[in-house]
């Protein structure tokens, strides 16, 4: 054994001495990592690590000590004409492809982040580990069908699949999405968000450590209309007024005289193909200049944690596990109770946005983090108000609500299933569209 494995080995057996010092023993968040210690003893002194044991033991201790897990239902919503659409944001990452094994090292995916997360202060729910669906791979549409069962049972209408496409025509993640495209035994609706950042090392669309940088060019448009239009022109495409409904991400990395001309020639090149036109949609984003009508658009999708920073109420812990933890954690529930969650100002129509719960240490690990604390019953409340919210204010063809996400496992954000809460989160989401108290 390496002398930096030594290190490491006994740095973690001293956290896991100091916990259990302070009375912790019965927490299961602790049985959980006293099991990472002896998986750790084991793998820093050469012996064969075995994920699947680790996944069942990790599973069984996490179901026997949670009051939180829900099981799966055992019928399924029954949608009704009126009803709000729920579409949830869906990333087609969990596939391995050459630039990610370039940047990450060979097997990298968006699992790679998940699995590593651990928790950083008392009743943080790190790691968090899939069921269901389990730790799939993408590069097949086959667990597709299985995400389209679930979705359907608990009442989500559609997917909206993030689209990277870059300036002079490469992509990224394109291979779900493709496959999606070609089999057409996936009968379910979803749409395109346009991922117009550049793609860098910190996840975060900035522009520092860029590794596919997106230049944000009006002469653009022709390419990227051509390169979407044989989905745009698929009978599962969701349309408004007969429109294909297409989200631009960051429509604030143009600058507004450059993105007026972009769109005016999508819209040129999606008649010219022989569609109606667009329905355009623009992420509210932060940091943006002007109103969404003065850039040309049709509507704007909310995107949560985009634009809540006046909403959010932020939570001093005072019980860290790490004491380097230099993360934020917040809370929604003062602006649910008060109603300033459902306030906007708008001068085009607006459909909501909601997360189920938000923590992306898994990617950022210790530094810079956000975490949420929602339960699902404050994501069920909050989902309740804006559907009524959508209700009053949006005609029946335009009831859309955006849930992010439906699998944004390594920003805490999904609505799939996992070991500690089950189907809580689809369960909830269920509950508030039928109106269940």
């Amino acid at each position: 054994m390496t002398l930096l494995r030594r290190i490491k080995m006994e740095l973690f057996l001293v956290l896991a001495w100091c916990i259990k010092t302070v009375g912790l023993r019965k927490e299961a968040w602790f049985q959980e990592h006293l099991s990472r210690v002896r998986h750790a003893r084991n793998y820093l002194s050469g012996m064969e690590f075995d994920y699947a044991a680790y996944g069942r033991e990790i599973l069984d201790k996490t179901r026997r000590a949670s009051t939180d897990f829900v099981p799966l239902a055992e019928d399924s919503h029954t949608p009704t004409p009126d009803e709000v659409k729920l579409l949830a944001f869906y990333l087609p990452q969990y596939h391995q492809f050459p630039e990610n094994n370039a940047w990450h090292g060979r097997g990298f995916t968006e699992w790679t982040n998940v699995t590593r997360a651990v928790p950083q202060f008392l009743g943080h729910h790190q790691p968090q580990l899939p069921i269901d669906v389990g730790f799939y791979d993408l590069s097949t549409s086959k667990i597709m069908h299985r995400q389209v069962e679930l979705a359907k049972q608990y009442g989500i209408y559609g997917f909206t699949f993030h689209y990277y496409w870059f300036s002079g025509g490469k992509r990224l993640l394109e291979t779900p999405i493709f496959n999606w495209l070609h089999d057409k035994d996936l009968d379910f609706p979803f749409c395109l968000c346009w991922a117009n950042e550049n793609w860098s090392k910190l996840w975060d669309g900035g522009n520092r450590e860029v590794l596919m940088k997106q230049e944000s060019r009006p002469e653009d448009a022709p390419d990227f209309l051509r390169d979407i239009l044989p989905f745009l022109q698929d009978k599962r495409y969701i349309r408004v007024d007969g429109k294909p409904l297409l989200i631009i991400y960051r429509p604030n990395l143009f600058t507004q005289s450059d993105f007026l001309q972009f769109q005016k020639t999508l819209r040129e090149k999606a008649q010219e193909a022989g569609l109606p036109g667009l329905f355009l949609c623009m992420v509210g984003v932060d940091y943006f200049d002007g109103t969404p009508s003065q850039w040309g658009f049709d509507a704007m999708v909310e995107f949560p944690p985009m634009r809540i920073a006046t909403l959010r109420q932020y939570v001093k812990d005072g019980n860290p596990i790490n004491p380097a933890f230099k993360g934020f954690v917040y809370t929604m529930q003062p602006a649910i109770d008060e109603g300033t969650i459902y306030q906007v100002d708008s001068d085009v129509p607006v459909f909501r946005g909601i997360f189920p719960t938000w923590d992306n240490t898994a990617r950022k690990a210790y530094s810079n983090a956000s975490c949420y604390l929602q339960s699902p019953e404050t994501y069920k409340r909050w989902l309740r108000g804006l559907i009524d919210w959508e209700t009053k204010h949006n005609p029946v063809d335009r009831r859309f609500l955006f849930i992010n996400a439906w699998n944004e496992w390594a920003e805490g954000a999904h609505l799939e299933p996992d070991s500690r809460y089950g189907y809580a989160y689809l369960q909830a989401t269920r509950d508030a569209l039928e109106g269940r108290k």
